[in-house]
């Protein structure tokens, strides 16, 4: 992990300096406009965050965030660029300068994370669900509604009532004055989230990114999208990429609407399903087992370093060998799923390494961090000065905890919850930001089940495990977590010859924006269609429920403290810290640290065969073409993601105005 890795981006030259035609430096734009990154960025976040709720929740055909390098930000950069060549050759040069663009894009990514997952999307159905789904056999009256503060939950039954039966609209006086206390509180709460680890991406920006030398290959795509003299829109490569991705998932889409045209089996299911052919043990033990062919995948996957690639679709493999293994020796049941019987301890060693890999980058950016809280770095290049970034930082996981204990958490348990969601989030930052997961998961022992299960559920009153589970369970689901959109934000400001400090009030306002507008648009929507109808996707309805439930689950069967938890998250922090010994010791070790932490996830049961698909084809490239064949494959990998994100856009976009559920391109 902290190791040099091989295809680091060269050293950057001098400030407002770049490579102008045949390597000459020239002067690049001056600051962004404000009307631009404010006026134009604000609108294309309320378009960005509508339709994606839309064509999410309604038309069931995108993600438009969830994954690392997200689909809703690409797409409409795409069609920024396109408009702004047309722009700038029928005005001479005048239109949108690189800078712009890629604030624009960053703006776009940190709203969408506002918006998604474990954020804004499950958020609103948490705040609604106690007082809909109570019913006189789940005693959700007498043992939610007294410990659920009215601050953070609409609590007039008939703006929840139309919430989740649709054929209304938000705009009523009465459903707004219900919701508006609620969302002030948890878009105060959620907005304080995000500066906090901004705080965070300020202090180790410089060391990942100058120090360290960390890859970021989930920026490659926007800057050669934004690059002055679109020679990435006329390479050909690049456009075959983006044919045949965006040829094969429209027949997919065609196939969806028009049943007797026959589908190409690109996604993880039907016969891509191999677990279905391990159906006696011990090789039933090995759970979840599926290959899958996603285009953009196989792009990002081929941009990656070897080492990275091979170990992310090696260690699930290993996993999957572990489960086996376990089931064998009589140390678990089928799959691991015992519940007390849970060997090898996958999700457990899962956090541990999480946890582990945080605090290793931080101990090896230690030198570093002095030097910023010191005052030794006084540049306009980083986005806060050093202290402010680490008081702002530990002030603001302060009020974190404060307004988690003023909603019932113990002081103590939100503390714990706090700092190992946090931990979780830079550990996120870094494997996006080195290892390029396009689809980074948090471990399945989430911060809040770590909190309580640390402690010991049965030294919590009811009350308390309650509103612990309640108020922070939703926030497991880290796939949109800002810190890795913010930690690639500051590299493309970086790459783009911008000072990271022009950065922090866009970052800031798209926060800002993109949760209050992510509000208006899930509020709208519900209350056009409902919550609970057959009208929209269940599965986020199903989380606001699901979350309390679980709440309730545990505190109803208090268990004592998950000694055996803690010892292999000790363990997976060991391993994660011993593979980083190793390739700081051994320069052609194999084994990545972080392709432990992303295969104990669950991302890598949809990832693993086209990382490896990746990594077999630029390792043939370059075995047998050297590093110019691997140049050359760049645009085509880099359309292959191109395509995989903008045809399936179009077909969401037509679903839209059609009025017809579309093919889910993606995960399955």
């Amino acid at each position: 992990m902290p190791h040099a890795s091989a295809g680091s981006a060269p050293r950057r030259p001098p400030r407002g300096e770049g490579p102008g035609p045949g390597g000459a430096p020239h002067r690049t734009a001056g600051a962004p406009r404000a009307w631009v990154i404010y006026g134009l960025g604000t609108l294309l976040i309320a378009f960005s965050v509508y339709f994606g709720a839309y064509v999410y929740v309604v038309v069931q055909a995108l993600i438009w965030s969830q994954v690392s390098l997200q689909r809703g930000p690409v797409v409409l950069l795409f069609l920024l660029v396109l408009i702004n060549l047309a722009v700038r050759r029928l005005l001479r040069g005048r239109g949108l300068s690189q800078q712009e663009l890629v604030f624009l894009y960053a703006m776009l990514t940190i709203a969408g994370c506002a918006a998604g997952i474990g954020f804004v999307q499950f958020a609103v159905n948490v705040m609604a669900a106690p007082r809909y789904f109570a019913t006189p056999g789940n005693s959700w009256r007498t043992r939610l509604w007294p410990d659920i503060p009215p601050w953070l939950a609409p609590t007039n039954p008939d703006a929840v009532t139309a919430y989740y039966r649709g054929h209304s609209s938000l705009y009523r006086e009465r459903w707004l004055e219900a919701w508006a206390v609620p969302v002030l509180a948890w878009g105060a709460f959620l907005f304080v989230a995000f500066w906090v680890m901004l705080c965070a991406v300020a202090l180790v920006r410089r060391h990942w990114v100058e120090h360290e030398r960390l890859t970021f290959p989930l920026v490659e795509l926007p800057l050669r999208m934004t690059e002055a003299s679109g020679g990435f829109w006329r390479s050909r490569a690049m456009w075959a990429g983006f044919a045949l991705a965006g040829l094969l998932e429209s027949v997919d889409f065609v196939s969806f609407l028009m049943p007797s045209v026959p589908s190409i089996p690109i996604k993880p299911i039907g016969p891509n399903q191999l677990d279905s052919y391990l159906t006696t043990a011990p090789w039933n033990a090995a759970g979840i087992l599926r290959i899958a062919f996603y285009p953009w995948v196989i792009g990002l996957g081929f941009l990656l370093s070897l080492d990275v690639s091979f170990s992310c679709w090696f260690f699930y493999l290993g996993v999957k060998a572990a489960n086996v293994l376990s089931f064998v020796l009589g140390y678990s049941q089928a799959g691991g799923a015992g519940a007390a019987n849970r060997a090898p301890f996958i999700r457990e060693q899962s956090l541990g390494a999480f946890v582990g890999i945080a605090l290793l980058s931080l101990w090896m950016a230690r030198r570093e961090l002095w030097r910023l809280w010191s005052g030794a770095r006084r540049s306009a290049e980083e986005l806060l000065p050093g202290r402010v970034a680490a008081i702002g930082g530990l002030a603001g996981a302060a009020a974190m905890v404060a307004f988690l204990t003023a909603a019932g958490v113990p002081a103590h348990a939100g503390l714990l919850f706090v700092l190992v969601y946090l931990c979780i989030a830079f550990t996120l930052a870094r494997i996006v930001s080195e290892a390029g997961s396009g689809w980074a998961f948090a471990p399945s022992w989430s911060a809040t089940g770590f909190a309580a299960d640390v402690i010991g559920p049965d030294r919590l009153h009811g009350r308390q495990l309650v509103a612990l589970h309640g108020l922070t369970g939703w926030m497991g689901e880290m796939r949109d977590n800002p810190m890795p959109q913010q930690m690639q934000a500051a590299r493309l400001a970086h790459s783009s010859h911008a000072p990271a400090r022009a950065l922090l009030g866009p970052l800031l306002w798209a926060a800002g924006a993109g949760i209050l507008l992510a509000f208006w648009a899930h509020l709208d929507i519900y209350y056009r269609f409902g919550a609970a109808s057959a009208k929209v996707r269940s599965w986020p309805t199903q989380v606001g429920a699901g979350n309390w439930q679980q709440a309730l689950a545990v505190a109803s069967t208090p268990t004592p403290r998950d000694t055996a938890g803690l010892l292999a998250a000790l363990v997976g922090a060991a391993v994660a810290a011993s593979l980083s010994w190793m390739r700081l010791r051994m320069a052609a070790w194999p084994l990545h640290p972080l392709g432990y932490a992303v295969a104990t996830t669950n991302s890598m049961d949809y990832l693993w065969f086209p990382f490896l698909l990746a990594w077999l084809a630029k390792l043939l490239v370059t075995r047998y073409g050297g590093i110019r064949a691997y140049r050359a494959g760049v645009p085509f990998a880099l359309g292959l993601i191109l395509g995989d994100y903008v045809v399936p856009a179009a077909w969401g976009l037509y679903g839209m105005v059609s009025g017809t559920q579309q093919y889910m391109v993606f995960p399955h």
